[in-house]
C-alpha cells in the first residue's frame, strides 16, 4: 500500500490522537498548555519515526540511527513522501507514476529478500527504510535545507546506504533507478537480518545480484535471468566485461575475491562482482555452498574467504575453466549451469580404441570426451540425428541436424552445427587450457580433422549458452582415429 503525504506543520498535535481537558486554575492550565506545545514542537517530528525504529531495533538490536528528520523542514524544502509498507521515500522528482512505482517495487522485493535468505516473511513485517531520491545529483541544496543530508555522509557517485537510510541520485532510465533502488535495499536487508554483509565483493556482488529485476505490469521478480539489453537501460555489466576481457583490467575469480573496498569507488568493479555471484549462485559444483554463505556474513574478509575456498577447492580447477568460459562467451541470459563443462554420454566403444561413439546433447555446450589427441593426429568424426534446437513458436520446433540451420547463424556459423574443440588441462593456466574451445573446429556431419594441439576431445552444438534452454535431444557421433 502506498500513501503519497504533504506534510504540514502541526503545532497542536496529539501524539496519542486523544481528547481531554485540564480542570485546573488559569494560571496552572497555561503553564501545562505551554509544556505540552513545547513537548509538541520538539519531539512530534520524529515521534512515527521513533515508534518503527523501535520495532526496528527487535529485529537487529545491534544497528542503532541516530538521524531524525523534521517534518516541517522537509515541508518546507518542498520534499514529498510517498510511503509504503517497508519505505520511506523523500524525493524530489516530481514524477509520481515513477515515485509511486519504486515505492511498490520495494515493497514486493520484503519477501523476496526474505525468500532468498530462507527467512519466514513474517520476520520482516515490520521491517523499513528510508530513502532519499535526488533528483539532480549536482544541486541536492532541497535535501540539505531539509536536513537530509548528514554533514557526515560521505560523496558518493549514484546510491549510498547506512543503517535505516539510503540515498540515491535518480539515473538515465527507469530501469537503472528501480536496479540501484533495489541495490541499496538489498544492503539495507543484509545488515538487519543478516547480522553483516560480508567482504565487499559478496557485499556488492549480492546487492547488484538480487537489483537486477524485471518489472512487468506492476509485478516485480529479483534475481531475475535478462534476456537482453533492452530489459536492463543503462546497467552495462555485460558490457563492461567484455570490454575488459584480455586486458590488465580483467579478474579472475581469486581476483574477485580480493576486490577490496575502496575499489568500489569505481564502477567497473560492481560489474566483476556481479558476474561472480551470478556464476557461484548458478554452478552446479558451488550452487548449494554460496546459498549458505549467508550464514557467515559477519566474519571479516580474510576469515569468509578462507571458508568459501575451503569449501570449494576440490572444484577449483573445474572452476577457473568454466568461469574462463563464462566471461569469454558472456552475454544476456547466458546460462551457467548448460554452459559450464560436462561429460559426454559413452555410447559404444572404449577410450584408446580406435573407433569410439558418443552422444552429445543439444542442451548443454561443451562436452567433454575424456578421448586424449596428441597433436597432429588425424581423427574421422561422424555424425546423426535429429534434435531441436528452439521454437519459434510452442508448435513449431526448429528441427536441426549437425549441419546446423541457415534461418540463424552465432559467431558467424549455421546455428546448431557440430563444432569440435580440445581441452588442453596441461596448459599452465584456465585460459590457455580452454583456449581451443574458444576457437573451434567446424565439423558439420562428417570431416577429418588434424589435432592442432595435445589435449582431450569436447563436442558441442553451435549455439550461445544463453539459448540453450528450448533445445531438446542429441546427437550420436563417432570419432575414429586415423593412420
Amino acid at each position: 500500500m502506498i500513501s503519497t503525504c504533504k506534510l504540514y506543520p502541526m503545532a497542536f498535535a496529539n501524539p496519542m490522537n486523544k481528547t481531554f481537558s485540564l480542570a485546573l486554575p488559569r494560571p496552572q492550565l497555561s503553564e501545562a498548555i505551554f509544556g505540552i506545545l513545547m513537548v509538541t514542537m520538539f519531539v512530534s517530528p520524529s515521534m512515527g519515526q521513533d515508534d518503527w525504529r523501535s520495532e526496528m531495533r527487535k529485529i537487529n538490536p545491534q544497528v542503532s540511527d541516530t538521524f531524525n528528520i523534521d517534518d516541517t523542514l522537509v515541508e518546507a524544502a518542498g520534499i514529498q513522501k510517498i510511503s509504503g509498507n517497508h519505505i520511506d521515500l523523500y524525493t524530489d522528482v516530481r514524477d509520481e507514476q515513477k515515485t509511486n512505482e519504486l515505492v511498490t517495487a520495494f515493497d514486493q522485493a520484503v519477501s523476496q529478500w526474505c525468500a532468498y535468505f530462507g527467512l519466514a516473511a513474517e520476520s520482516a513485517k515490520s521491517w523499513k527504510m528510508r530513502a532519499f531520491l535526488i533528483a539532480d545529483k549536482d544541486n541536492p541544496t532541497l535535501f540539505q535545507r531539509a536536513g537530509l543530508m548528514p554533514e557526515d555522509l560521505p560523496d558518493f557517485k549514484a546510491g549510498f546506504q547506512r543503517q535505516h537510510n539510503f540515498w540515491l541520485y535518480l539515473q538515465p532510465g527507469n530501469y537503472y533507478t528501480r536496479h540501484l533502488l533495489l541495490h541499496e535495499g538489498t544492503h539495507g536487508f543484509m545488515l538487519w537480518f543478516l547480522r553483516g554483509h560480508g567482504p565487499a565483493w559478496y557485499s556488492e556482488g549480492m546487492a547488484e545480484l538480487l537489483g537486477v529485476h524485471q518489472w512487468k505490469d506492476n509485478l516485480l521478480q529479483l534475481n531475475y535471468r535478462l534476456r537482453n539489453r533492452e530489459e536492463a537501460e543503462y546497467w552495462g555489466r555485460v558490457k563492461r566485461i567484455r570490454s575488459e576481457l584480455n586486458t590488465e583490467n580483467e579478474l579472475s575469480l581469486e581476483d574477485i575475491l580480493n576486490i577490496p573496498s575502496v575499489g568500489f569507488k569505481d564502477v567497473r568493479y560492481y560489474a566483476w562482482a556481479w558476474a561472480g555471484c551470478e556464476f557461484f549462485q548458478n554452478h552446479p559444483k558451488t550452487k548449494q555452498i554460496f546459498s549458505k554463505l549467508p550464514q557467515i556474513t559477519n566474519l571479516d574478509q580474510n576469515r569468509f574467504n578462507q571458508k568459501f575456498l575451503d569449501s570449494i577447492k576440490n572444484h577449483l580447477d573445474v572452476l577457473k575453466r568454466d568461469w574462463q568460459l563464462f566471461i569469454n562467451e558472456i552475454d544476456y541470459g547466458y546460462s551457467i549451469s548448460r554452459g559450464c563443462l560436462s561429460e559426454a554420454t559413452l555410447s559404444s566403444g572404449r577410450f584408446g580404441s580406435s573407433r569410439t561413439k558418443f552422444q552429445i546433447s543439444a542442451e548443454r555446450s561443451w562436452q567433454v570426451t575424456e578421448l586424449k589427441v596428441q597433436q597432429g593426429e588425424r581423427l574421422r568424426v561422424e555424425s546423426s540425428g535429429e534434435f531441436v534446437v528452439g521454437q519459434s513458436n510452442p508448435l513449431t520446433p526448429w528441427k536441426c541436424q549437425s549441419n546446423g540451420i541457415t534461418i540463424q547463424y552465432y559467431l558467424g556459423r549455421p546455428l546448431g552445427r557440430l563444432q569440435v574443440g580440445i581441452l588442453n588441462r596441461d596448459a599452465k593456466t584456465a585460459k590457455q587450457q580452454i583456449k581451443g574451445l574458444l576457437n573451434p573446429l567446424d565439423i558439420g556431419i562428417s570431416g577429418v580433422i588434424s589435432a592442432p594441439t595435445n589435449g582431450v576431445l569436447c563436442f558441442r552444438i553451435n549455439e550461445s549458452p544463453a539459448f540453450l534452454d528450448d533445445n531438446r535431444g542429441a546427437l550420436e557421433v563417432v570419432i575414429e582415429k586415423l593412420e
